[in-house]
């Protein structure tokens, strides 16, 4: 594994998980799965990661119904969750419509709120530039899942 992919995994193995209802939450793993699965996929071909994509939307609810057995994963005011909070993470970048970043009167944000003050949210260019080779996608997808969801 060469040195920028190393330091973007270890990034990644590394992420500050919430905790819901006394457990562990696996939100943001299986939002990151999902925008791998969406570069594969050819559903993801620029560095600019809409609220709405409809695939990583897709991705993301099933795997959560699948890992927790609920569909809560399929809704808005759920999925802003990992794709907001993500945004406290080095290599995930929210880009806002202002210049400034406008401030946010809860923890985490209204999907109305989002949608008329955010335009996307994108990775580090040198992350996704990576992310483009489908080797170094599967190191870190393999990576994910033995970190997040082995037991």
């Amino acid at each position: 594994m060469n040195l920028l992919l190393s330091t973007y995994n270890e990034m990644i193995m590394s992420l500050h998980l919430g905790l819901k209802n006394g457990s562990t939450s696996v939100s943001k793993p299986i939002y990151l799965l999902a925008i791998l699965a969406a570069i594969d996929e050819n559903e993801l071909n620029c560095n600019q990661i809409e609220f709405e994509n409809t695939y990583i939307r897709r991705y993301f609810g099933s795997k959560y119904e699948e890992i927790n057995g609920n569909k809560k994963g399929f809704g808005s005011s759920f999925f802003i969750r990992p794709y907001f909070h993500l945004g406290s993470s080095d290599f995930y970048h929210l880009i806002w419509k202002s210049k400034s970043i406008p401030a946010l009167s809860s923890n985490t944000p209204s999907t109305k709120y989002l949608r008329e003050n955010l335009l996307y949210a994108k990775l580090d260019d040198e992350l996704w530039n990576l992310l483009q080779v489908s080797e170094n996608r599967e190191i870190i997808r393999k990576n994910i899942i033995n970190r997040y969801f082995s037991l």
